[in-house]
């Protein structure tokens, strides 16, 4: 078990020196501040220059007021603070399951952990799914106890309740459902086959039961129905699937080595369990299924199929039986309980209240300029270069690259509205094409005079090509310049750009991601 504990200080660690990224965060927080000083829910493109008209449905509008009020409670570090402590809760969820599940069998135990976090890693940012996280494992593990009737079937009576919470967080709230029906379905198939471990009838209907409550319990929102045809459109629309990099199959980005660490450990997960299929339950059977399924078509369910699998292989190891590694030893010295008692105060000493008393390297440093606590915050935050803009308005329609949107939407969204942003599916997917033909630097001249736009904020690292091209123009001067972006403003006294033939047709620029 020191080796789980171990593990799981060493996570807590990990996730405590991740910085909060620009693309997810900071748009939500603001529509979240909108929601708390208005209450009420928006319905349309609040902050954008283009489609501020447009419907938008802002379905995790609970963890968008979450994240207002605690920033407006304790600031940034409270708010990375809450996220590391749901993803210690979330794990050390998991050790305790899969070490019911083992017979106490730790080194099985820290197999399940290291399967969960090797192919989730980079799901630990702070965004709306981070809501998402304890009411997925709860749900998991109700299921999962009672279908062994190692808990009482009243347990089953909170996952109506969870759902309620969940479907107002984040839109994972559609796996509950789905891991609720594979349990239902999965004890009524082992009583069919005579398990050994087939649960009695009263179990196998109180958990189709739960399933029946658990969806009723997805209307119980703002939109009702609604949110329904709000995720089957998300899940059809062809902006989001077809440019954002996590909506894609792992398939189509194997060259990635996080989409390869995946690839990898759900090999040795398929092999473990066809060695011992004939003797797991028919749930779990199940359940490894569609979370595998689920992942090979998006890349961002990896995080829901560590969370299922880990317990479920290492589960499966136990009942091997015959390999060594997993088989339970003799009591190790006192060494290794000092040195996990090490790793957990190395996991509170680098939490964000004593973040700012540390010097970290270079690599492990946040944004710099006028933001408390910038340093949480990742580097290619603009902040430096947004405060910029607000002490200098530009005189028409800025230009911006897309990641930089959200921190513009939530720091000068009601000055300086944005032309694009992460809200992917609020524009339609011509837009998209046209922004990512300005970024590389083709007919971008033509499309900034279509939108009006004479300001250009743009990222070194992702717009080297437009850079370029502003630089070679002779129209367009720099204004601002910093180590990561800079800021171009176009000669007013500059005649227009003349049309020309369309050097990037849509279906360029529909190869590439944004």
């Amino acid at each position: 078990m020191w080796w789980a504990l171990a593990l799981l200080a060493i996570i807590a660690t990990g996730v405590s020196l991740s910085l909060i990224p620009q693309e997810d965060f900071w748009w939500h927080m603001k529509i979240g501040e909108w929601i708390r000083a208005n209450n009420s829910i928006p319905r349309t493109g609040l902050y954008s220059a283009t489609r501020a008209d447009a419907p938008m449905f802002y379905q995790s509008w609970g963890s968008e007021w979450l994240f207002a009020f605690f920033h407006d409670l304790g600031g940034l570090p409270l708010i990375a603070l809450v996220r590391n402590l749901l993803l210690v809760a979330t794990y050390g969820l998991l050790v305790w399951h899969t070490l019911r599940r083992t017979g106490m069998n730790g080194r099985a135990t820290l197999v399940a952990l290291l399967l969960a976090a090797a192919v989730a890693f980079d799901n630990w940012g702070v965004r709306p799914q981070t809501f998402s996280w304890l009411p997925f494992m709860l749900t998991f593990v109700i299921v999962s106890e009672v279908a062994v009737e190692r808990w009482p079937r009243r347990a089953l009576l909170a996952l109506p309740l969870i759902e309620i919470v969940w479907v107002n967080l984040h839109g994972a709230f559609t796996l509950g459902p789905v891991l609720v029906g594979c349990a239902a379905l999965g004890a009524t198939l082992d009583r069919r086959r005579d398990h050994p471990e087939a649960p009695t009838y009263r179990t196998a209907q109180a958990l189709w039961l739960a399933l029946v409550g658990v969806v009723a319990a997805i209307l119980v929102n703002p939109r009702g129905f609604g949110v329904i045809t709000y995720v089957w459109s998300l899940l059809t629309d062809p902006s989001s699937q077809r440019l954002i990099s996590e909506w894609v199959s792992p398939f189509n980005t194997l060259d990635n080595p996080v989409t390869q660490l995946f690839f990898l450990t759900l090999l040795i997960a398929v092999v473990m369990l066809v060695v011992v299929w004939q003797r797991l339950r028919s749930g779990d059977l199940l359940t490894f299924i569609a979370f595998t399924g689920l992942t090979l078509t998006g890349i961002r369910y990896q995080l829901w199929f560590g969370i299922v699998a880990g317990p479920i292989v290492a589960e499966a190891l136990v009942r091997r039986g015959r390999l060594k590694l997993i088989k339970n030893t003799a009591q190790r010295g006192p060494w290794l309980g000092w040195v996990t008692l090490a790793l957990a105060l190395l996991a509170v000493l680098v939490q964000p209240p004593m973040r700012s008393l540390v010097r970290f390297p270079a690599f492990l440093r946040g944004a710099e300029g006028p933001l408390p606590n910038a340093e949480l915050a990742v580097a290619a935050t603009p902040v430096q270069a947004v405060d910029y803009l607000l002490q200098n308005p530009p005189p028409a329609r800025l230009f911006h690259e897309m990641r930089y949107s959200s921190y513009l939407i939530w720091r000068a969204g009601e000055r300086l509205p944005v032309f694009v942003d992460t809200r992917v599916e609020l524009y339609p997917i011509e837009m998209w094409f046209e922004y990512k033909c300005i970024v590389a630097g083709r007919d971008w001249e033509p499309l900034l005079a279509k939108y009006a736009m004479t300001t250009v904020l743009a990222d070194r690292t992702f717009e080297k090509e437009l850079i370029s091209a502003l630089q070679q123009s002779g129209v367009w001067r720099e204004r601002y310049s910093d180590k990561r972006t800079m800021i171009f403003e176009r000669d007013p006294s500059a005649p227009p750009p003349a049309a020309g033939p369309a050097t990037c047709p849509a279906e360029q620029a529909a190869k590439e991601e944004l």
